[in-house]
């Protein structure tokens, strides 16, 4: 399992930034040689989240919030519960770079804010992580470092954006530099040889990339992957909507439920551990009260998928 909190060292052939994967299964293995790069190898699929639970469930987590900017809402329990999966499922923190298997040393995620929510508003990129060995549960996690940056960004005029500066400096290079420039950086990545300040401010070396759409009403259900860098999990939250619930005489009722759409690398593991991770998660959407558990404390998931038939 990932693990953020401790120094592991780093063995000869090894990225500082994750370890080498070994002993693969020989399928694997094969058919990644022959196989294009992340981007050619998208697999899709789409949750969709009944929001009984979880809008109850952020609703009390709120009830003695008297802070505005640090209110629990249902983003925070959806990273968190992505983390979690994460966690149980170390596969989908592997990346494929260079025809080879590798595992991150941390669990990160990246998504962009904006200052305001108006056209012409800045955007500023924010990445947090995630520690699996640590006594404060995944929800405190992800709540209390993402509504810490995202207040810092919207009351100040200062950029915190990292990648931001690191492109603005860039970008004083002259013209016909530029191309070179772009060309380095790519090749640097592949290699595993990106100077680590450019790697922790990069978006795409994050374990996932999640964008809340449906916070600013868009309703779209896809995002690609990228080549560059290292990320294999793109996640979109999107807009919530009314579905009916049939009951058995045949009546029905409206529930919210709240759409997910993920798009990862195929190539990291199977079909069989892909469905399986995507059905925990939906699990644990489904009975939030369990993100509350300090991140270093097991869960039978095999029970919990069986009570809640996902």
């Amino acid at each position: 399992m990932t693990d953020n909190s401790k120094k592991t060292k780093i063995k000869f052939g090894d990225r500082y930034d994750a370890k080498r994967i070994k002993n693969l299964d020989p399928m694997q293995s094969f058919m990644n040689l022959l196989m294009g790069e992340r981007a050619d190898n998208e697999a899709v699929s789409e949750l969709q989240i009944n929001m009984t639970a979880l809008n109850e469930y952020v609703k009390k987590k709120n009830l003695d919030n008297t802070n505005p900017a640090f209110k629990y809402t249902f983003f925070h329990a959806v990273l968190a519960a992505i983390a979690r999966t994460i966690q149980e499922r170390p596969k989908l923190n592997w990346f494929i770079r260079n025809k080879k298997f590798w595992e991150r040393r941390v669990i990160s995620f990246a998504f962009i804010a904006k200052k305001q929510k108006i056209d012409g508003s800045s955007e500023e990129l924010i990445i947090t992580k995630y520690n699996p060995d640590s006594e404060i549960s995944p929800l405190e996690q992800m709540h209390n470092s993402t509504c810490k940056m995202v207040s810092e960004i919207r009351k100040s005029n200062e950029s915190h954006d990292e990648t931001i500066k690191i492109i603005q400096n860039l970008l004083k290079f002259p013209s016909f530099l530029l191309t070179f420039v772009g060309f380095l950086i790519r090749k640097l990545s592949k290699h595993g040889r990106l100077p680590k300040a450019f790697v922790k401010a990069n978006p795409y070396d994050a374990t996932c990339f999640v964008s809340n759409l449906g916070s600013i009403k868009l309703n779209l259900n896809y995002h690609h992957l990228v080549n560059f860098g290292s990320n294999s999990l793109f996640i979109i939250i999107g807009m919530k909507e009314k579905k009916p619930i049939f009951k058995d005489d045949g009546t029905f009722i409206l529930e919210d439920f709240l759409p997910i759409s993920v798009t990862l690398d195929e190539r990291i593991a199977d079909g069989v551990y892909f469905a399986k991770s995507l059905r925990i998660l939906k699990a644990l959407l489904l009975k939030p009260e369990l993100l509350d558990l300090p991140a270093k404390d097991q869960i039978d998931y095999e029970t919990l998928l069986g009570e809640l038939n996902v």
